[in-house]
Protein backbone atom coordinates (compact mmCIF):
# COMPACT_ATOMS: atom_id res chain seq x y z
CA UNK A 1 0.00 0.00 0.00
CA UNK A 2 1.28 3.36 -0.93
CA UNK A 3 1.33 6.26 1.54
CA UNK A 4 -1.14 8.16 -0.69
CA UNK A 5 -3.65 5.30 -0.46
CA UNK A 6 -3.26 5.07 3.33
CA UNK A 7 -3.77 8.82 3.65
CA UNK A 8 -6.84 8.62 1.38
CA UNK A 9 -8.34 5.77 3.46
CA UNK A 10 -7.68 7.68 6.69
CA UNK A 11 -9.46 10.70 5.22
CA UNK A 12 -12.42 8.52 4.22
CA UNK A 13 -12.51 7.01 7.72
CA UNK A 14 -12.37 10.50 9.29
CA UNK A 15 -15.18 11.71 7.04
CA UNK A 16 -17.30 8.65 7.91
CA UNK A 17 -16.74 9.19 11.66
CA UNK A 18 -17.63 12.87 11.30
CA UNK A 19 -20.81 12.08 9.34
CA UNK A 20 -21.74 9.44 11.90
CA UNK A 21 -21.24 11.97 14.71
CA UNK A 22 -23.47 14.53 12.96
CA UNK A 23 -26.06 11.84 12.29
CA UNK A 24 -26.06 10.87 15.98
CA UNK A 25 -26.49 14.51 17.03
CA UNK A 26 -29.37 14.84 14.55
CA UNK A 27 -31.01 11.70 15.93
CA UNK A 28 -30.76 13.03 19.52
CA UNK A 29 -32.31 16.34 18.45
CA UNK A 30 -35.13 14.51 16.67
CA UNK A 31 -35.83 12.36 19.76
CA UNK A 32 -35.86 15.46 21.98
CA UNK A 33 -38.30 17.19 19.66
CA UNK A 34 -40.62 14.17 19.71
CA UNK A 35 -40.55 14.03 23.52
CA UNK A 36 -41.18 17.77 23.80
CA UNK A 37 -44.09 17.62 21.35
CA UNK A 38 -45.68 14.75 23.29
CA UNK A 39 -45.27 16.64 26.57
CA UNK A 40 -46.81 19.82 25.15
CA UNK A 41 -49.74 17.89 23.71
CA UNK A 42 -50.57 16.48 27.15
CA UNK A 43 -49.73 19.74 28.93
CA UNK A 44 -52.10 21.82 26.78
CA UNK A 45 -55.08 19.52 27.33
CA UNK A 46 -57.80 20.86 29.65
CA UNK A 47 -57.50 19.48 33.17
CA UNK A 48 -61.09 20.41 33.93
CA UNK A 49 -63.39 23.37 33.54
CA UNK A 50 -64.45 26.56 35.22
CA UNK A 51 -68.23 26.81 34.88
CA UNK A 52 -70.14 30.08 35.24
CA UNK A 53 -72.79 29.49 37.91
CA UNK A 54 -73.83 33.11 38.56
CA UNK A 55 -73.42 36.36 36.65
CA UNK A 56 -75.26 39.65 37.02
CA UNK A 57 -74.57 40.52 33.37
CA UNK A 58 -75.52 38.63 30.21
CA UNK A 59 -72.00 37.57 29.20
CA UNK A 60 -70.69 35.06 29.84
CA UNK A 61 -73.93 33.17 30.18
CA UNK A 62 -74.60 30.91 33.15
CA UNK A 63 -73.41 27.42 32.22
CA UNK A 64 -70.52 28.63 30.07
CA UNK A 65 -67.54 26.29 30.45
CA UNK A 66 -63.97 27.57 30.25
CA UNK A 67 -61.14 25.02 29.88
CA UNK A 68 -58.86 24.76 32.90
CA UNK A 69 -55.23 24.60 31.78
CA UNK A 70 -52.22 24.01 34.07
CA UNK A 71 -51.74 27.80 34.10
CA UNK A 72 -55.03 29.67 33.72
CA UNK A 73 -55.15 33.44 33.98
CA UNK A 74 -58.46 35.22 34.50
CA UNK A 75 -59.12 38.87 33.81
CA UNK A 76 -60.49 41.51 31.47
CA UNK A 77 -57.43 41.80 29.19
CA UNK A 78 -57.43 39.77 25.98
CA UNK A 79 -54.09 38.21 26.96
CA UNK A 80 -55.79 36.07 29.64
CA UNK A 81 -56.85 32.47 29.12
CA UNK A 82 -60.31 33.38 30.41
CA UNK A 83 -61.50 36.86 29.43
CA UNK A 84 -64.36 38.24 31.53
CA UNK A 85 -65.94 41.49 30.34
CA UNK A 86 -67.04 42.86 33.71
CA UNK A 87 -66.32 46.34 35.08
CA UNK A 88 -65.39 44.82 38.47
CA UNK A 89 -62.77 42.49 36.95
CA UNK A 90 -59.17 43.77 36.69
CA UNK A 91 -57.11 43.38 33.52
CA UNK A 92 -55.07 40.61 35.22
CA UNK A 93 -57.30 39.57 38.10
CA UNK A 94 -56.42 36.08 39.30
CA UNK A 95 -54.25 33.09 38.42
CA UNK A 96 -55.06 29.40 38.82
CA UNK A 97 -52.04 27.09 38.55
CA UNK A 98 -51.35 23.41 38.95
CA UNK A 99 -48.28 22.49 40.98
CA UNK A 100 -47.85 18.74 41.05
CA UNK A 101 -51.21 17.35 42.10
CA UNK A 102 -52.38 20.56 43.81
CA UNK A 103 -54.23 23.48 42.26
CA UNK A 104 -53.48 26.94 43.64
CA UNK A 105 -55.44 30.17 43.29
CA UNK A 106 -53.77 33.57 43.68
CA UNK A 107 -55.18 37.07 43.38
CA UNK A 108 -52.93 39.22 41.19
CA UNK A 109 -53.45 42.43 43.15
CA UNK A 110 -56.88 43.10 41.73
CA UNK A 111 -58.76 46.17 42.92
CA UNK A 112 -61.94 44.30 43.91
CA UNK A 113 -60.27 41.09 45.10
CA UNK A 114 -61.06 37.44 44.54
CA UNK A 115 -63.38 35.33 46.67
CA UNK A 116 -62.86 31.63 47.26
CA UNK A 117 -66.00 29.98 48.62
CA UNK A 118 -67.28 33.48 49.60
CA UNK A 119 -64.12 34.26 51.61
CA UNK A 120 -61.75 37.02 50.45
CA UNK A 121 -58.50 35.59 49.14
CA UNK A 122 -55.57 37.21 50.99
CA UNK A 123 -52.84 34.79 49.95
CA UNK A 124 -52.37 31.84 47.61
CA UNK A 125 -54.85 29.08 48.45
CA UNK A 126 -55.18 25.45 47.46
CA UNK A 127 -58.42 24.74 45.59
CA UNK A 128 -60.21 21.55 44.59
CA UNK A 129 -63.20 20.36 42.62
CA UNK A 130 -66.43 22.02 43.65
CA UNK A 131 -64.83 25.20 45.01
CA UNK A 132 -66.45 28.49 43.99
CA UNK A 133 -64.34 31.39 42.74
CA UNK A 134 -65.91 34.84 42.54
CA UNK A 135 -64.25 37.36 40.25
CA UNK A 136 -66.09 40.67 39.98
CA UNK A 137 -69.79 39.83 39.54
CA UNK A 138 -69.07 36.39 38.09
CA UNK A 139 -69.05 33.19 40.11
CA UNK A 140 -67.18 30.18 38.72
CA UNK A 141 -67.27 26.58 39.90
CA UNK A 142 -64.24 24.33 39.53
CA UNK A 143 -64.89 21.00 37.78
CA UNK A 144 -61.89 18.67 37.56
CA UNK A 145 -61.59 15.88 35.00
CA UNK A 146 -59.33 13.77 37.25
CA UNK A 147 -60.22 14.32 40.88
CA UNK A 148 -56.94 13.54 42.62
Amino acid sequence: MTPELILFLLRLLGAAVLLGFFGLIGWFIYQDMQTTAAFLTVHDQPQGYLVVVANSAEQPAVGTRFPLLPVTSIGRASSNNIVLDDDYVSNRHTLLTRRGKLWQLADLGSRNGTLLNDVALTETAVVSAGDMITVGNIQLKIEMMNAE
